[in-house]
């Protein structure tokens, strides 16, 4: 059937299993019925042989329907063990789309074409669901992610529609399906256990990473106590692990809040007399890294006549993490003084501005932290918000996401409670560009005291003391 009709029988639309299944039951029951005929024919008095002839076929005819039947229940049992997950849930949400026994989510009309729908397996437990358009529009299929949603039962009951995303072209809409309940976070109980694969992949949670080769900045937002700041450390450890390479690469850390980050080694803060020059300096010497490492790519480009990206020449990742940024920008001075005319506002959006929009190319990001009442107040420039391709979100709200993601993105997040270290997280790494919940890593181990060490191994002169770089498998 490749048309909409609301005259279908109850079996339309079933899967092979459930239509084996009724196939036996049915003849299971039939056979039943047989049996008792023959049973109460054979046990009648004086049975004239016609009826006899009679009760000896309905006995036959009982057989067969119960050999048939064993059969069909036989095979809906193979079939439902044979058959691929993506399989089951593509059934399972055809059948609550097209069958008007469901109620018409799509809308569609009579002897109107029906929308393809194909399902795979992205990964363990996760589900790409893909919708054609055609006759119907994508608006209406993204209308149809709660039918969706509850359309799946049986083993995938605790499965629920948690990304969006529609195709460029408008001709299809992908639905991420997974275990809204499973615990994929990852815990480590000591640094080392958090060392990555590569340079170019850092861990999020389990089935989550982001990928440094085709992602950017990273803008961070959340409220007090939200595992903000944790959830940013997570990331430097990894960073910091993969070592320094042979050229300049950095992990700065900027604290103009005074805070327990500005206590440890190698990190900037303010100056003793609360003004951010230093700062400053800092921002200026990763840029200046940018410009110095693209060089190097340059002159690589050319010598094999081919691009070369940062990952291929060996060069490993460097960060810039800008903690309160708003904060910060509230420091420097709207016009520069006569004595020190590189020391105003400008300068500031000036590096950062180039960091963000140049530093990907060399392998080198910025990650911005800006507060709840930060995002509301528009503390980072437009321009500047749309050119952070990684966004994560600490314990968020609905009315907090919109400042950062479209309407349509958010649709189909799960409703639930948030606690520390739950972010809503989207990368434009070409697997993440939908917004997703995720649970930042549990580190059972002095975090600070660690990233304090790890901060004096990275700088440290004597490069033996430094873990040899880990290599992409």
């Amino acid at each position: 059937m490749r048309t909409y009709r609301h005259d279908v029988g109850p079996l339309a639309y079933a899967s092979p299993g459930v239509i084996l299944l009724a196939l036996g039951g049915g003849s299971l029951a039939v056979a039943g019925v047989l049996a008792l005929g023959c049973h109460g024919l054979a046990s009648a008095a004086s049975v004239p042989i016609i009826i006899g002839a009679v009760g000896h076929m309905m006995g036959q005819a009982a057989a067969v329907a119960l050999g048939a039947g064993v059969v069909a229940l036989i095979s809906a049992a193979v079939v439902r063990f044979l058959m691929p997950d993506c399989a089951k849930i593509r059934y399972q949400v055809r059948r609550a789309l097209w069958h008007p026994a469901h109620g018409n989510p799509l809308h569609l009309k009579e002897g109107e074409l029906l929308p393809a729908i194909k399902c795979k397996e992205a990964h363990t437990g996760v589900y790409d669901l893909t919708i054609s358009a055609g006759a119907v529009t994508v608006e209406t299929i993204t209308g149809a992610a709660s039918a969706i949603s509850s359309a799946l039962n049986g083993r995938y009951i605790r499965y629920a529609v948690t990304q969006m995303d529609t195709g460029v072209a408008f001709d299809r809409v992908t639905f991420r399906i997974e275990d809204v309940l499973a615990d994929r976070s990852l815990t480590f109980e000591k640094v080392e256990d958090m060392r990555p694969r590569g340079p170019t992949k850092l861990r999020i949670q389990d089935g989550t990473e982001i990928d440094l080769t085709t992602s950017g900045s990273m803008l961070v937002a959340g409220k007090t106590r939200s595992g903000k700041t944790t959830g940013i450390i997570a990331i430097l450890l990894q960073a910091l692990q993969c070592g320094r390479d042979e050229y300049g690469s950095e992990v700065i850390i900027i604290d103009p809040k005074r805070a327990e980050l500005s206590r440890l080694p190698y990190v900037v803060a303010l100056d003793g007399d609360g003004e951010a020059r230093g700062i400053l300096d800092a921002l200026k010497r990763f840029s200046d890294t940018i410009v110095t490492r693209q060089a190097v790519l340059n002159n690589l480009s050319e010598q094999v006549g081919d691009a070369v990206k940062w990952w291929d020449a060996g060069m490993h990742p460097s960060f810039l993490f800008v903690d309160e940024f708003v904060s910060l920008k509230s420091i420097f001075p709207a016009k520069p003084a006569k004595d020190d005319p590189d020391y105003c506002i400008s300068a500031f959006d000036s590096y950062i501005k180039r960091i963000v929009t140049m530093g990907a190319s060399a392998g080198c990001y910025v990650i911005i932290s800006i507060a709840e009442a930060s995002v509301q107040e528009g503390g980072l420039p437009a321009m500047l918000r749309s050119a952070m391709s990684t966004r994560i979100l600490f314990r968020p709200t609905r009315s907090e996401g919109l400042l950062l993601w479209d309407k349509v993105k958010l649709d189909p997040l799960p409703e639930r409670v948030y606690g520390p270290g739950d972010a809503w997280f989207s990368s434009t790494d070409g697997e993440h560009d939908a917004v997703s919940y995720v649970h930042f890593p549990l580190m059972d181990f002095p975090v600070y005291k660690e990233l304090g060490r790890l901060l004096t191994l990275y700088y440290e002169d004597d490069p033996e003391g430094t873990p040899p770089p880990p290599r992409e498998t």
